[in-house]
């Protein structure tokens, strides 16, 4: 199986496995809001760890989804010099601005990693649920690391793309040579 298969299969695992993830979550949080609205109003009484839950769920809902996002283009992006530079450039300037992507998640992803470590070490716990508050607090390295993922994913596919069409532009050329007219 070749690289390029390789690479296409994972992505697709992954956009699978989190689009459940965030479906889950999703589903979670509307019935752990909803039974509590429903507590509230006709039972008069609230589930106190209710908000709690759905809160923690809607912050790995996000996370997880920002990776998501990444995969299908939907974030925010200033384009403005993008599409005022030479289209020679476009390419070059996009690979840097996933490159950069890829130092930031990976940076802060580090840096969650970090924090969730020191968090293990001092134990706190949630208020309602009393569940170790670095449950909750890991959404953050583990977006930041599927975003790493989908920014590294990126950069290899530009480089796959780019290394294919100076392939075929070389076969087209030997082609033409070979038939005794040269391409220009």
């Amino acid at each position: 199986m070749s690289f390029y298969k390789t690479l296409k299969s994972f992505d697709s695992i992954l956009s699978n496995i989190e689009e459940w993830i965030v479906y889950i979550l999703l589903a979670g949080m509307l019935t752990v809001v909803f039974l509590g609205v429903i507590n509230r109003s006709f039972i008069h009484m609230s589930i106190p760890w209710s908000e709690e839950l759905a809160r923690y769920f809607m912050i790995w809902g996000v996370f997880i989804g920002a990776s998501l996002g990444l995969k299908r283009s939907v974030h925010i992006s200033v384009d403005a010099l993008i599409l005022i530079i030479p289209k020679s450039w476009q390419q070059i300037v996009t690979l840097f601005g996933n490159m950069v992507g890829f130092i930031f998640c990976a940076w802060f992803f580090y840096i969650g990693a970090e924090f969730i470590d020191r968090m293990m070490n001092m134990g706190p716990l949630s208020p309602a649920l009393r569940m170790p508050m670095y449950i909750a607090y890991a959404a953050v390295p583990c977006g930041f690391a599927l975003m790493s993922i989908r920014y590294l994913m990126s950069c290899l596919y530009f480089i796959y793309e780019h290394k294919r069409k100076n392939i075929e532009e070389a076969t087209e050329n030997n082609k033409a040579v070979f038939n005794g007219s040269e391409s220009k």
